[in-house]
């Protein structure tokens, strides 16, 4: 009869670790905010890259579809934060972005060139949003 004791005992133990493990976690401070206080997730440069969440896959032939008919935007993407180039989805895409006349036209209206694309979202069948950084080469 002891062993079965000692075996709940253990038992009501373990249940009582793990059901306050979860509490825990989420009152520590998050180690990467100063003073465990962040502004948003932008003020932090290892959470900056997350915002955009899954990207799906552009395809070339889509980029070089696009016209005078396609709304696009021009978002400004962790302007604080160091990315890497080979980071988003657009690395592939850069070379068909500068083919492309009402890109160009659009991203230089705002100051960018086709290497400071970092990420391409189509929306729709009419809008694209090119997310730029300026990576400072």
């Amino acid at each position: 009869m002891t062993k079965l004791m000692l075996a709940a005992a253990f038992a009501a133990v373990a249940l009582t670790s793990f059901a306050s493990a979860p509490v825990n976690a989420q009152v520590l401070p998050d180690s990467t905010c100063p003073n465990g206080q962040c502004g948003g997730s932008s003020s932090t440069p290892d959470r900056c890259g997350d915002q955009l969440g899954h990207l799906k896959r552009v395809f070339p032939a889509q980029v070089r579809g696009i016209d005078n008919h396609y709304r696009v935007w021009v978002t400004e993407f962790c302007p604080t934060a160091d990315l890497m180039r080979s980071d988003g989805n657009a690395a592939y895409l850069r070379t068909t972005i500068a083919q492309n006349d009402v890109l160009v036209d659009v991203l230089s209206d705002k100051g960018y060139f086709a290497s400071d694309v970092f990420a391409v979202r189509m929306m729709g069948e009419d809008t694209i949003s090119l997310y730029v950084h300026r990576f400072g080469d």
